[in-house]
């Protein structure tokens, strides 16, 4: 889409601020900011740098070639800039290639040696200055440039934005560039733009400009929560924003920050939570993406996953592979790694995953219940990729890292030659322990034998062989963080590992006037960076308060002997606690049944725990609650409980449990539903005979797909029903699907029909769909294997609709409509269009063919004729053949009949789809009549 010529007229003399094609202008942009950049930067950088005075900006843009002094070595920056020379500082400035062998203008002295005519004709060629007389062919390149004419080059060159409403001195054509400069911070408000361009005046903003050119671009700006904001830049670094007002679900919002000493401007819109991916690195892991932040809390307690928040069950299977996975989010809790247990577990086939509804937001708000199909196929093998050691002066250890998870059974390590004992840090880590000293400052050989992934792939290099340098580490461990934990406990995080023996009676806690009140009880049992400490307070203070400080004590130390080496405070504060624990979930796992509470708590004796089996009615067992265990984060009861199968309901008596706090606050009487395992011989899989559909029609938009299963001994119903059992194109069922049951009124029947019913309205494509069927299961929990599948040629029923009329960014006589979806064709027949409450002639609407790339991809750009005359003595733009008062758009006249649609005499545009229009998407839908948009 080229951009359209604006002429404007100053005292007889012309000068024509054109667009340019899109070629030239890719180069401009290449170095020119978006609009919100350069409103935000362009302020602060243009007049508030007040390190750099006009004479060293000229000095800087000397250097570069942009500028030139007179011959007598000066700058003179009060005198006024000439046409020609703000053609070559527009060329310089933006990059432009210079033009020779061409003379496109007729001034005098107008020829091939002028210094000038080379940058004339760049500017020229860019469409960014034309002739002032265009009829005789003069450029005037002697002639003095004005400030509004330089605010309309720079509007074009930077695109900027045309403000809603102007205030400056400027010429009514000049209005709104040089409105849109005074709000980029380029030019003062109180400029006068009708006078001629001084070189200072030209240098700061040119200066501001190249300032500009060296500072990355916003790329994105994703909100992974309502408070921060995840920016990637032009260069692919990023940072994180953190607002002070909450953003808004679904509504577009301006924010303003500063990063590496720049003002950046850009809009963000916080979007509904979702799950965005499920992928399978490798045979070990399983990764879910998020748009936003995630609670950690609910999917994971001790770094250990909670039940059923995220599974993935292999096809033909009912267990949870990720059952007790270990769970880790990264830095803005938007990816989850869960890495799959033990020394022998890992994923190969087809699996589906699934992440439950009660996985929620960092700010509470629940994501959709999500289902994927994942096939894991690990052929790639693992690599180093990092090799460490550090010491305070000596060590015998030394770190190593591979790009997934490897196994410890058959590797073999040798450092400096030496064997080396191997155990395992993490799954992608090992610590190797020499047999002789390493020093500081010294570089050791390290070798790595048989390093194999958990799919069996060994690393292509057998042996691997690598150096380490010993680096110094004499730095004592920080404390970056201390919290308070209900009443009693405090949890505190330190820069590196601290030695956990080294804080144990060595941190003490005084009051107020500085009186010790005892020594913390370190409850936390391994090293680390992060520790639980219970205080010595027997009781809570009259009042409920208690305001202190920790004092941790000289001799704490990391796990290479730095210490403190002074004792370091800490301000705390206790408020008595009230709030009573809850139970999060209650499990049947092969340890028995597990019941997880919020908070820290205590187990009262003398209270039991009922369990009822659904089916029957009749209580299985009363188990008491002395008989349970309670894990070391005293968030966890697990309590022994024979097998047992099937829908059963446990009933918690009130106060079998009371926090951990002063107050010992009781757990209310609660009951939930829990599954017991099956105990079943049955291992024969049901299967699923046909599948059937029904298309969606004009009249009914609903889709149905029949599914026959069977199974000798009885199906699962509730996972017929389950939408989670089905699969349409390798996600979710689309929202407002749902699933019944024909032909059986039996809880576990041999053979049923499950109807899915999926909403036409989600089909927005004809094309091919996979139905998968991977879920469905007997009463014995055998999963149906494999899963089923089933192309179903859906048909798009749904009617497009004309959403969007906006006047184009880069080219204001232009109008771009924007639709629902793909639309096969737009006649000016099929739209009313009315600018300033005046119907434009069908005859004088220009609708261009479907835009087929770049940002407006699938949209339409639509032009009008409108004619230029005088009405009652008043200049006047109009349809239709003579101005009278029905068809005059704006009492103004725009050159040669142009309709500037981004001008300030434009009040309103409103598009409208005529009844009988006949619109149609690629589906042949014919588009919704009767919608109205407002364009203005």
């Amino acid at each position: 889409m080229s951009d359209t010529s604006y002429s404007t007229k100053e005292k007889s003399q012309f000068m024509n601020v054109q667009g340019g094609e899109k070629k030239v202008m890719k180069k401009i942009l290449s170095v020119a900011l978006s609009t919100a950049m350069a409103f935000s930067m362009f302020a602060s950088v243009a007049f508030g740098d007040a390190a750099a005075t006009p004479q060293q900006k000229f000095d800087a843009l000397a250097a570069k070639g942009i500028l030139n002094g007179y011959p007598d070595g000066q700058a003179h920056l009060e005198k006024d800039l000439t046409r020609a020379e703000f053609a070559k500082i527009v060329t310089k400035l933006f990059d432009l290639t210079e033009v020779t062998n061409k003379l496109s203008y007729k001034d005098k002295g107008y020829n091939a040696k002028n210094w000038a005519v080379p940058y004339i004709e760049a500017v020229t060629a860019a469409n960014l200055m034309q002739g002032k007389d265009t009829v005789k062919g003069i450029f005037d390149y002697n002639g003095k440039v004005t400030v509004e004419e330089v605010a309309a080059v720079l509007f074009r060159a930077l695109k900027l934005e045309t403000p809603a409403t102007t205030d400056n001195t400027a010429s009514a054509w000049a209005k709104g560039y040089a409105q849109a400069v005074i709000n980029a911070g380029l030019i003062a408000k109180d400029a006068n733009f009708k006078a001629n361009a001084s070189r200072s005046l030209v240098v700061e903003t040119a200066y501001a400009v190249d300032q500009l050119k060296a500072a990355p671009t916003v790329a994105s700006a994703e909100a992974v929560s309502p408070t921060k904001v995840v920016v990637t830049f032009s260069d692919k670094t990023t940072t994180t924003v953190e607002l002070t007002t909450a953003l808004v679900a679904g509504v577009e919002t301006t924010i303003n920050f500063k990063h590496n000493d720049h003002d950046y401007t850009t809009k963000v819109t916080l979007a509904a939570p979702k799950v965005v991916s499920v992928e399978a690195p490798n045979a070990k892991q399983v990764v879910v993406k998020f748009n936003r932040a995630v609670d950690a809390e609910t999917i994971s307690a001790n770094g250990v996953l909670v039940d059923d928040a995220v599974s993935a069950i292999k096809v033909g299977t009912t267990g949870n592979v990720l059952a007790n996975a270990e769970v880790g989010l990264n830095a803005d809790g938007t990816v989850a790694t869960f890495t799959l247990p033990g020394e022998t577990s890992y994923l190969k086939g087809n699996y589906t995953v699934s992440v439950s509804k009660d996985v929620k937001t960092s700010s509470s708000e629940a994501f959709p219940a999500f289902t994927n199909l994942l096939t894991v196929a690990d052929t790639t093998a693992p690599t180093l990729a990092t090799v460490t050691s550090v010491a305070k002066t000596t060590t015998n250890k030394v770190y190593v890292t591979f790009s997934e998870p490897v196994k410890l059974y058959g590797l073999i390590a040798t450092v400096n030659g030496s064997a080396a004992t191997v155990t395992r840090d993490t799954y992608n880590s090992f610590i190797l322990t020499s047999s002789s000293t390493l020093t500081s400052g010294q570089t050791y050989d390290v070798s790595l034998l048989n390093a194999t992934d958990f799919a069996g792939n060994v690393a292509t290099t057998n042996p691997i062989k690598s150096t380490v340098s010993v680096t110094s580490d004499a730095a004592a461990p920080t404390i970056t963080k201390l919290t308070t934990e209900g009443d009693k406990y405090i949890n505190v995080e330190f820069s590196k590992k601290v030695n956990r023996d080294s804080l144990v009676g060595n941190v003490r806690l005084l009051d107020a006037d500085g009186t010790s009140k005892g020594v913390f009880t370190v409850v936390t049992s391994a090293d680390g960076t992060s520790f639980s400490l219970r205080s010595p307070l027997g009781a809570m203070p009259t009042g409920g308060t208690f305001t202190g400080t920790v004092v941790f004590g000289a001799g704490v130390k990391d796990t290479l002997g730095n210490t403190l080496g002074t004792a370091v405070t800490q301000a705390v504060t206790f408020t008595k606690d009230t709030v009573a624990p809850t139970v999060t979930s209650a499990t049947y796992t092969s340890k028995g049944l597990v019941i997880k509470f919020s908070e820290k708590v205590l187990v009262v004796g003398g209270k039991d725990i009922t369990l009822i089996n659904d089916s029957t009615g009749a209580v299985v067992k009363n188990i008491s609650s002395s008989t349970g265990v309670l894990s070391s984060d005293k968030k966890t009861l697990t309590l022994p409980v024979t097998s047992f199968t099937g829908a059963h309901t446990v009933r918690i008596a009130a106060g079998l449990v009371t926090d951990d706090t002063f107050a010992k606050n009781a757990l209310a009487s609660t009951v939930l539903a829990v599954t017991g395992a099956s105990a079943s011989s049955d291992t024969t899989a049901p299967k699923i005979n046909k599948i059937e559909y029904t298309d969606s029609t004009t009249t009914n938009t609903s889709v149905t797909v029949r599914v026959y299963a069977e199974d000798e001994t009885g199906l699962n119903v509730a996972t017929l029903r389950n939408e989670s059992s089905y699969t349409l194109n390798g996600s979710a069922l689309p929202a407002g699907s749902y699933v019944t049951i024909e032909d059986s009124n039996s809880v576990s029947p041999k053979t049923a029909t499950a109807v899915v019913h999926i909403p036409g309205s989600a089909i927005s494509e004809t094309k091919s769909y996979d139905f998968v069927v991977s879920g469905i299961a007997d009463t014995a929990g055998n999963g149906i294997s494999p899963a089923f599948i089933k192309a179903l040629a859906l048909t798009d029923r749904v009617s497009p609709t004309l959403n969007s009329a906006v006047v184009a960014s880069n080219d204001s006589n232009s109008l771009v409509l924007g639709f629902s979806e793909k639309v096969d064709a737009v006649a000016s027949r099929d739209l009313e269009f009315k600018i300033n409450n005046v119907v434009i002639p069908t005859a004088d609407v220009n609708i261009g063919a479907r835009i087929e790339s770049g940002n407006d991809i699938n949209k339409y750009n639509v032009t009008f004729t409108v004619k230029s005359g005088v009405f009652n003595g008043e200049k006047v733009l109009y349809v239709g053949d003579t101005p009278a008062d029905a068809n005059i758009i704006a009492y103004t006249k725009d050159a040669a009949g142009t309709l500037g649609l981004g001008k300030d005499y434009i009040n309103s545009i409103t598009v409208t789809v005529k009844s009988g229009a006949t619109i149609k998407d690629m589906s042949q839908n014919s588009i919704t009549t009767g919608t109205e948009v407002i364009g203005k």
